[in-house]
C-alpha cells in the first residue's frame, strides 16, 4: 500500500508517508488530511497488470484523494489533457513502450512519471530512450522507476502473481524449453518483488528435483547479484545477522488433492463457485423474477470480508445476524431521536444538535448496509449454486473418501444432477487417496465417466505423478470438512426462502436454522505439515531432501540439504503452480496457534 501512496505522489516518499497512517484496529489505511500537502492533480494510466495490483487496494475516492483526476487503461482511446502530469504504471514490454512513444508524439500530457511493474532490462531502457529522442518528447520524461511491485496483494497476508497457466506450462510435456524459462523468469521476478516490497532476505528452501527448485536457484543468484550493489540495495541490513524469515517454495504436484477438494469456507467457496478474479465477484441474482448480474468487490477495506473470509458458513451466518442487529439498533435510536420515521427524511440543512449528530454518523451507516447487502446477495447466490449442483453430497463423500466403495462411487457418477466437474474432482481425489485401485475396477470408472460426458483426459497426469505426489491419507481424506447430509439438506430446502430478499436483515433466520450446527473440525493440510515442520526444525518426509539457500552467504555457496535443527519465526509461502484459499486459510489457522 504504501509503495502505491509514494508512487501516486510521484515517488515522493516523504508526502506519501504523511498520507498514511495507522487505524486503531492496526489495519493500514488511507487517511489524507489536506492541510498537510496541497494535492497535485495528475492522470493515472495502467496496463492490465497495472490495474489489477491497484484495484484490489484503492478505490476510486481514495485514488481521487491523492490527487488522481482520471484513470484509463494504456491502451484505450484517449483525448490530450495538456498542462497535466501522467504517472505510468505498466509491465516493461515492447508494446507498453511503443504506446508510450504515441503519447509523447501526440503530446497527450504535461509531463510523463514513468513506473514499472519490475526492472526494465537494458536493452529496453535504451530502446524507451530512443522513443523518447524520435518522438521529440524526451524532455517531457520526469521520472523512471523500477517499483518492483510485480504481484497483487489480495488481503494483508495473501498475494498472487495472477499466472492461471502456470501448472499447465511447468507440467505439459509439449511445452518449449523457451516458454519455461520465460514462465520460471517471470515467477522469479515477482517474487523479488514481494522481498524488495518487505525489504528482507530470507533463506530459501524448497524439494528437489522439481520446478520449485529452479525457480529457487534462479531467486537466490537473482538476490546474490543485486546485494553486490552496496549503491543499489534494496534490502535492510537489520536482518543480516538476526532473525530472518524461511522463503518456503512447494511444488504444486506434491499435493493435488487440495486443489480438488469441495471447501465449506466463505472464502473458498466464493472463489470456487462464484465467478471471482482479483477479488471481483460476479453473482447473478433473481430480483422479482428478473435475472440480474452484479458485481462487487471484496477488497482489505471490507470489513465483514476480513473477519469473515476464513470462518465456515455457520459463522459468518451468525455474524452477519449480529452485524444486522447493530445496524437496525443503531437506525433505530437515530431516527428516534431525531424525530423522524426513517434515515431518509433526515434534513442534511437542519440545526438541531441531534440532527446534526445523526447526519455525522450516516455515511459510515450508509457504507455498512452496502456492505451486509452485498454479502447476503454473495450468500444468496452460492446457497443457489451449493443447491444446484448439489455440494452437499460431494462434501459428505470426501469427508470419508477413503471408505467409499465401487457402487457408491458409480452412483454418484450416474447422477445427472450432479456435474462433470464435481464428478470429474471427487474421482481424482478418490484415485489420490487410496492405496490401490484394481485394474478392472479402474476401468469401470472411467467407463462410467466417459457415459456421464466428463473428459478423463487430466487423469493420464495425474496417473503419472501419483508416485510423486506423496498424500497422506488421513490428510487428504478431509479438508478440515466435517459436514453432515442432514444438515445440507436443512440448508438446501431453505435456499428458495433465503433468495427471496437480498436486503439487510431479509431470510437472515432462514440461514441461520440451516447452518448453526455445521462447525467444521481443523485439521492440517500438507503444505500446512510442511510449513509447520520446517519452522519448528522437525523432519519429515517432505522435507529431508529439501535443499536450503541463503542469499547472504559468499558466491560460492552451494544447494545442500537441510541439516541440524534450525527453527524460524516467519515464513513466506509460495506453490509454484497455484495456492487456493483453503490451503492459505489452513496456514493462517496454524500462525494463530502459534501467535
Amino acid at each position: 500500500m504504501a509503495a502505491i501512496i509514494s508512487m501516486l505522489q510521484l515517488n515522493n516518499r516523504d508526502a506519501a508517508s504523511q498520507l498514511m497512517e495507522q487505524d486503531n484496529d492496526g489495519d493500514d489505511g488511507v487517511i489524507v488530511n489536506p492541510s498537510l500537502t496541497e494535492p497535485i492533480w495528475k492522470v493515472l494510466i495502467y496496463d492490465q497488470a497495472g490495474q489489477e495490483i491497484i484495484s484490489p487496494l484503492l478505490k476510486v475516492n481514495e485514488l481521487r484523494e491523492n490527487g488522481i483526476t482520471v484513470h484509463m487503461h494504456l491502451n484505450s482511446e484517449r483525448l490530450p489533457i495538456p498542462d497535466v502530469p501522467a504517472i505510468y504504471f505498466i509491465q516493461p514490454t515492447i508494446e507498453t513502450l511503443k504506446r508510450i512513444g504515441e503519447d509523447l508524439s501526440r503530446k497527450l500530457y504535461d509531463t510523463y512519471y514513468l513506473n514499472f511493474t519490475y526492472t526494465i532490462p537494458r536493452a529496453m531502457l535504451e530502446e524507451l530512450a530512443a522513443i523518447a529522442i524520435s518522438s521529440n518528447g524526451s524532455n517531457q520524461i520526469a521520472q523512471v522507476y523500477d517499483q518492483y511491485m510485480s504481484f497483487t496483494c489480495l488481503e494483508n497476508r495473501l498475494f498472487t502473481f495472477s499466472m492461471s497457466d502456470s501448472y499447465r506450462i511447468l507440467n505439459d510435456p509439449t511445452s518449449t524449453d523457451s516458454a519455461i524459462d520465460a514462465l520460471t523468469d517471470k515467477i522469479v521476478n515477482s517474487l523479488f518483488s514481494v522481498l524488495a516490497t518487505l525489504g528482507v532476505v530470507p533463506i530459501i528452501k524448497s524439494p528437489r528435483r522439481s520446478a520449485a527448485a529452479n525457480i529457487a536457484s534462479k531467486l537466490d543468484q537473482r538476490l546474490r547479484n543485486h546485494l553486490i550493489d552496496a549503491r543499489n540495495n534494496l534490502f535492510s541490513e537489520a536482518n543480516a545477522s538476526g532473525t530472518r524469515p524461511v522463503l518456503v517454495l512447494l511444488d504444486r504436484s506434491f499435493d493435488i488433492s487440495s486443489m480438488l477438494l469441495h471447501s465449506w469456507t466463505y472464502a473458498s467457496l466464493v472463489h470456487d463457485v462464484l465467478d471471482m478474479r482479483v477479488n471481483r465477484v460476479v453473482v447473478n441474482l433473481d430480483e422479482s423474477g428478473k435475472k440480474t448480474k452484479k458485481v462487487y468487490d471484496v477488497d482489505v477495506s471490507d470489513f465483514f470480508w476480513a473477519r469473515n473470509s476464513g470462518n465456515p458458513f455457520p459463522q459468518v451466518a451468525e455474524d452477519v445476524s449480529a452485524e444486522i442487529n447493530k445496524y437496525k439498533k443503531e437506525v433505530e435510536e437515530i431516527t428516534r431521536t431525531s424525530g423522524v420515521s426513517s434515515l431518509e427524511e433526515l434534513d442534511p440543512t437542519a440545526n438541531a444538535k441531534h440532527l446534526k449528530n445523526a447526519m455525522s454518523v450516516l455515511p459510515q451507516l450508509t457504507e455498512r448496509k452496502r456492505t451486509l447487502d452485498m454479502h447476503m446477495n454473495i450468500a444468496t447466490s452460492l446457497f443457489k449454486e451449493v443447491g444446484d449442483r448439489q455440494l452437499d453430497s460431494f462434501i459428505t463423500v470426501e469427508e470419508a473418501i477413503t471408505k467409499q466403495n465401487k457402487a457408491s462411487l458409480l452412483d454418484i457418477f450416474k447422477d445427472e444432477k450432479k456435474s462433470a466437474q464435481d464428478k470429474l474432482r471427487l474421482f481424482l481425489i478418490y484415485y489420490l487417496s487410496v492405496d490401490e485401485i484394481p485394474k478392472d475396477d479402474m476401468a469401470q470408472y472411467e467407463t462410467s465417466l466417459l457415459e456421464a460426458g466428463v473428459s478423463v483426459t487430466s487423469l493420464a497426469h495425474v496417473k503419472s505423478i501419483r508416485s510423486y505426489s506423496k498424500i497422506v491419507s488421513a490428510t487428504t481424506s478431509s479438508s478440515n470438512q466435517n459436514a453432515s447430509s442432514d444438515i445440507f439438506q436443512s440448508i438446501t430446502s431453505n435456499i428458495s426462502k433465503f433468495a427471496e430478499s437480498s436486503r439487510v436483515g431479509g431470510g437472515i433466520e432462514n440461514l441461520l436454522s440451516g447452518v448453526t450446527n455445521l462447525i467444521p473440525s481443523r485439521r492440517d493440510l500438507p503444505c500446512t505439515k510442511v510449513v509447520e515442520a520446517i519452522m519448528e526444525g522437525a523432519s519429515n518426509a517432505e522435507t529431508e531432501d529439501m535443499i536450503t539457500l541463503d542469499p547472504r552467504l559468499g558466491k560460492n555457496s552451494t544447494p545442500k540439504a537441510t541439516k541440524g535443527r534450525t527453527t524460524f519465526q516467519e515464513a513466506i509461502v509460495f506453490v509454484v503452480g497455484g495456492g487456493n484459499y483453503l490451503e492459505f486459510q489452513n496456514l493462517q489457522e496454524y500462525a494463530q496457534q502459534q501467535a
